[in-house]
């Protein structure tokens, strides 16, 4: 099952792309997402620094720069 780590796009300027989701070591940029399936804290390794992150697992589609994350 795909896991998820979503965290806010501090470098995201002018963009309204502010969202960054890591499935599985990609990343997507969106500007907002939805989440039906349980979340909990989390944190990675980026570049040598700690990050923090809401985690999850499940199944995610994108449509007009939205991320859904549902249950398989």
């Amino acid at each position: 099952m795909p896991t998820y780590h979503i965290r806010y796009n501090t470098q995201h300027g002018e963009s309204d792309l502010v969202w960054r989701i890591f499935e599985d070591g990609v990343e997507y940029l969106v500007r907002d997402f939805r989440i039906t399936v349980p979340m909990r804290g989390s944190s990675t390794m980026e570049n040598g620094k700690q990050k923090w992150n809401v985690e999850c697992q499940g199944r995610m589609t994108i449509q007009d720069d939205i991320a859904y994350i549902e249950p398989l």
